[in-house]
């Protein structure tokens, strides 16, 4: 009587380099996944000569600037708009704005001033209307473009940074702690760090 005998094949283990380069395939769909994202949710529009963007998911009155607000504390925003050669470059052209940000406790509305000669201001408004009224006003000249605005696609940096107004006495050493005073002596302030929280998207060319 014959008899086969099979032997139970014994599952081999990956070999840790495929495993590594798995990972970083899905790493990488994943980042492109973002960037996609992020692009759908940036676009630029041109009026005359300065270029603006529109990022209705990029919000910045949220967690503790919101508590802070609610609190009854004003704070600051630092917008930066970024032009860039490409994702994660250096900054081609560039646009900043400060403001001072408010919270009307009765009327649940915001109130956002501009800081900068001339002031803007404007009231009441929802924590959307804020956020677009403030990305409105930030502003990149298409002379700075170079190049980039003539023949070369680029891509934009959109970022933000939060500083506790209250935190920053005015410079004037006068004891004058009116919000007038306060945002021009925010406006005299320069900061070269990139902000602190920020999101890429493009490519993108200028709009004719």
């Amino acid at each position: 009587m014959n008899r086969t005998i099979v032997a139970a094949s014994t599952p081999r283990a990956r070999c840790p380099s495929a495993r590594v380069a798995l990972a970083v395939s899905m790493l990488l769909g994943y980042l492109t996944m973002v960037v996609l994202a992020q692009a759908q949710s940036l676009t630029i529009a041109r009026t005359g000569n300065a270029i603006r963007v529109r990022a209705p998911e990029f919000n910045f009155i949220k967690g503790e600037p919101l508590v802070r607000l609610k609190d009854g504390r004003s704070v600051r925003i630092d917008l930066q708009l970024d032009v860039l050669p490409g994702p994660g470059g250096q900054a081609v052209a560039q646009g900043r704005q400060a403001y001072v940000l408010s919270y009307d406790l009765w009327e649940e509305r915001f109130a956002v001033t501009q800081a900068g000669s001339p002031s803007r201001s404007n009231r009441y408004l929802t924590s959307a209307a804020a956020e677009a009224w403030c990305l409105e006003q930030l502003t990149v000249p298409v002379s700075e473009l170079g190049r980039f605005g003539r023949d070369l696609p680029f891509w934009i940096r959109l970022g933000y940074r939060v500083l506790d107004a209250e935190a920053s006495p005015p410079e004037n050493g006068a004891g004058d702690f009116s919000l007038r005073g306060l945002v021009e002596a925010l406006s005299r302030r320069r900061r070269t760090d990139p902000p602190a929280h920020s999101i890429e998207a493009g490519p993108f060319r200028l709009p004719l």
